[in-house]
């Protein structure tokens, strides 16, 4: 039986490239196809991988914490209500506190291992911030680099057909304005001016350091251990700060903290990769409609 959360969250479907390489305004084909695969690799691991995609993880994670705290809140509005049956009440603890601990876990394992985590997406991201680049980024399925010449052919296109309103291609060579959305989102990533583009400008380490700072300051570190030394392994009283470790127990506000921090380095990431993309469907239930 599917439990309400994975009934909430919408099954996401990412198409595959709609252009070829050799049909892409891009003069490294190579590092293309490398990019091309990487990035279809990262999108499995944030949205479509069937068991551990990790929207879809955040978005039970979300799940659960709002179903706690709505208990907790009728259970406190009413002393005499049947939550506070001590039974009942460990079992929501336990049940709760458990599950997304053991997620906090799984989203911040940073084994050298095949595990889809926000650290190792982070990790793979930063191997690969050489083929990263602006032409890569912009360009990777069909868009065009130089989105003025494109715009100023199809404007004179328009006045020798008479003028008038028109429908603009979203995707594809005719596809300007997606194009130029995509550099400009790619200067303020990259710092870079406008008058200075390169093809060759790449996504700089600071963005990835930037995102381990986030995932650092969400805590999640923080209930990693006091979960690896009390809850998923039994250390022995003479264990190096046991007693620290376990005054730092996992609260409800540090659990939505945590959720809280690994949303924004997920929309971060799922941002950067889509930055050519002027528009896409929701991805999940937890995030906003376009």
């Amino acid at each position: 039986m599917q439990t309400a959360e994975y009934l909430l969250a919408e099954r996401v479907v990412v198409k595959d490239y709609e252009f070829t390489i050799a049909q892409c305004d891009v003069i490294d084909k190579a590092a293309l196809a490398a990019f091309r695969e990487k990035r279809r690799i990262w999108l499995v691991w944030l949205e479509t991988d069937e068991h551990h995609a990790i929207w879809q993880v955040l978005s039970t994670m979300v799940w659960r914490d709002v179903v706690f705290r709505t208990i907790a809140e009728i259970a406190n509005s009413n002393p005499l209500s049947g939550f506070h049956n001590p039974l009942l009440s460990e079992a929501l603890l336990s049940g709760y506190f458990a599950t997304q601990v053991l997620v906090i876990r799984r989203l911040m394992d940073n084994a050298n291992k095949e595990v889809i985590s926000l650290p190792r997406l982070l990790k793979d991201i930063r191997r690969n911030l050489k083929i990263c680049t602006r032409e890569n980024v912009v360009g990777f399925d069909g868009l065009p680099y130089d989105y003025e010449a494109v715009q100023q052919r199809i404007m004179l296109q328009q006045i020798r057909q008479s003028g008038g309103a028109f429908w603009a291609a979203r995707t594809g060579p005719d596809a300007y304005l997606a194009a130029q959305m995509a550099h400009q989102k790619f200067d303020r990533l990259s710092r870079v001016r406008p008058e200075d583009r390169s093809r060759n400008d790449h996504l700089p380490k600071r963005v990835i350091d930037e995102l381990d700072r986030w995932l650092e300051k969400s805590g999640a570190d923080e209930i990693v251990k006091w979960s690896h030394t009390l809850l998923a392994h039994a250390v022995g009283p003479n264990s190096p700060n046991r007693s620290a470790i376990a005054a730092a127990a996992p609260t409800a506000d540090k659990i939505t903290g945590c959720i809280s921090g690994f949303v924004q380095v997920a929309e971060a990431v799922t941002n950067v990769i889509r930055v050519a993309e002027c528009w896409s469907p929701s991805r999940n239930s937890i995030r906003s409609r376009e």
